[in-house]
């Protein structure tokens, strides 16, 4: 009985040979500049320069407590807030806290 565990009385050339025998998928390769334009539209770029003035990119400083939260929208009141965001140049949080604030604000008036 030694020797014949997982065929290994067999010549160890033999061993995975069917693996050569598939045909490799070929995928289009993707387009760069698609990519990279997609990717300044929300203010991620593969440069190393600096960052327009208020560009804030979307991942969250350094030590600042995040948390993730999902919600439902409308889907008209989604499409607003994310143009907003992207003519702003500003990430969502940072928006809802403008508006948080400028609702106390308003109530604090009346």
């Amino acid at each position: 009985m030694s020797g014949k565990f997982l065929n290994l009385d067999q010549d160890a050339s033999q061993i995975g040979a069917g693996l050569s025998k598939l045909k490799k998928v070929k995928r289009p390769q993707r387009d760069k500049e698609a990519v990279a334009k997609a990717g300044e539209k929300h203010g991620f770029t593969r440069s190393t320069g600096d960052a327009p003035a208020g560009m804030r990119r979307g991942r969250p400083p350094l030590n600042e407590p995040m948390t993730y939260w999902r919600i439902y929208l409308r889907q008209d009141l989604r499409d607003e807030l994310n143009d907003l965001r992207d003519s702003e140049h500003r990430r969502l949080n940072d928006l809802l806290e403008d508006m948080l604030q400028a609702y106390k604000e308003t109530k604090a008036q009346q």
